[in-house]
């Protein structure tokens, strides 16, 4: 890239609408209430169809359980602390008019944001128990949900790689918040270890903004992460029907896979971005 870049006859039918998990998964149909066949004298059948929702919503409990892991592990970035963010998913999204509150019942907290979308959340038991959600003014599908760690004070332009080990772990272990298809094999990793510690592990990470070259530096060492590692190339192989269900087919400029599986880089090491839009 360049910078240019298908029902037997029955008394009442009902028909709900239900997800698992009402973001993103395909609409799964229950049928209740089978009973004899109908006669001509029964009452008219009664289909009932609850309304497909097409809210951007995520349940608190998962920002809850990322923050258990964020305490847990903060030794990655000891500086740091535990945000979530939004970056633009579908074509086109825009941030403007953008609200996101944090609902709970029947109660409503707006959240606040800050310049880059991102945003706090307490930690409380309490609403994880009562099935509060965070969501969005928008359509599912129109942002990505990430965490965001970041140490201050580092340069601009710049990303320590202990926080993105940490943003990996907190995501995989614990928030699940990034859209991907969770093989069985890398979920019982997670249960068990750290998936975000194997090469063969994929996390692609979004920069702010489109980006152009991401360079590892520590010390004297310095390493540009290679063209296969950015852009989520490997979207080329996912069928058009699999957009739906990952956030890597998305954003593809802003997206780099930084080497955090590779110890002989500490954690104190630096990414240096080139963006699409600096002065060349």
């Amino acid at each position: 890239m360049t910078r240019s870049g298908k029902l037997p006859a029955v008394d009442t039918l009902e028909l709900i609408a239900v997800s698992t998990n009402r973001n993103w998964l395909p609409l799964t149909c229950a049928l209740l209430c089978w009973g004899a066949p109908a006669t001509a004298q029964d009452t008219p059948q009664v289909v009932k169809v609850e309304a497909v929702r097409d809210v951007d919503e995520v349940p608190y409990r998962k920002f809850y359980k990322g923050m258990q892991v964020f305490a847990e592990h903060r030794a990655l970035a000891p500086g740091a602390a535990l945000r979530f963010r939004l970056y633009p998913r579908a074509k086109g999204a825009s941030f403007a008019g953008l609200v996101v509150t944090l609902v709970a019942g029947k109660t409503e907290t707006p959240v606040e944001l800050d310049a880059n979308q991102s945003f706090t959340l307490p930690m409380d038991a309490r609403l994880a128990a009562q099935d509060a959600v965070v969501m969005t003014n928008k359509k599912d599908g129109t942002y990505a949900w990430r965490v965001d760690i970041r140490t201050p004070g580092l340069p601009p332009d710049t990303r320590r790689l202990g926080d993105l080990r940490l943003e990996c772990r907190v995501d995989m272990k614990g928030a699940e918040l990034r859209r991907m298809v969770r093989d069985p094999s890398i979920m019982a990793l997670a249960a068990t270890g750290d998936p975000c510690t194997y090469r063969t592990f994929q996390n692609p990470f979004f920069a702010d903004r489109p980006v152009f070259n991401v360079t590892l530096v520590h010390g004297t060492r310095r390493e540009a992460i290679a063209g296969e590692w950015m852009y989520a190339n490997s979207a080329r192989l996912l069928p058009e029907a699999g957009y739906a269900l990952v956030d890597w087919g998305h954003a593809r400029d802003r997206q780099y896979i930084p080497a955090i599986f590779d110890a002989s880089w500490p954690d104190d090491t630096l990414l240096e971005f080139e963006y699409m839009d600096d002065p060349t």
